[in-house]
């Protein structure tokens, strides 16, 4: 018999979760996603994170390179913010952009795949700063969005897997002061 897609185990008194769907509305605060997440940050450089927060519309991603960093992203965040985090390295491409890496990245993405270009440099207006980026499916527009981003160091590949249900991808959503995640939309 299959084991379900969220499956859940019991440990002594502890809920350990194998598969972390967004559905389940999991805290960030969730001392298994804190552990599973600083045992990734002990093997890898660097993660990558998607952002979402609730009635915004707005999704941005944001590599991150310390476990203490994105603990602290996390904290801050608005409750019901979904943070879609990364195992496996992601935009492998990276680079400034110029001639030669349009090339490069031309070779690299298959026509018809999306994409995702990611400026690892925050712009900044104001008070806001965020990490400029650009996804698409359409192979001929993909030479223009990396001119928008010329002279500037990028991460490109292919768009994450932000929906899929992997235990490689973990989905926690910030929950307000009682603990409670709100279900909102996004």
């Amino acid at each position: 018999m299959r084991e379900p897609a969220s499956c859940r185990a019991r440990r002594g008194n502890c809920e350990i979760i194998t598969r972390m769907r967004y559905t389940d509305h999991i805290p960030t605060t969730n001392p298994e996603v804190l552990a599973k997440l600083e045992r990734w940050f002990h093997e890898r450089a660097e993660i990558l994170v998607r952002t979402r927060v609730p009635c915004s519309g707005n999704e941005e991603f944001e590599f991150f390179s310390s476990f203490t960093a994105l603990v602290e992203r996390m904290r801050e965040a608005l409750p019901g913010t979904w943070f879609t985090i990364f195992e496996q390295p992601q935009l492998p491409l990276r680079g400034v952009v110029d001639d030669d890496f349009i090339a490069r990245c031309l070779k690299c993405i298959p026509n018809g795949a999306e994409y995702l270009i990611l400026e690892t440099v925050r712009r900044v207006a104001g008070k806001r700063s965020w990490f400029h980026d650009h996804s698409d499916d359409v192979y001929a527009e993909l030479p223009a969005y990396l001119e928008d981003s010329r002279g500037v160091s990028v991460a490109v590949g292919l768009y994450p897997p932000t929906l899929e249900e992997r235990d490689d991808v973990i989905h926690v959503f910030t929950p307000k002061t009682d603990g409670i995640v709100p279900k909102l939309p996004y």
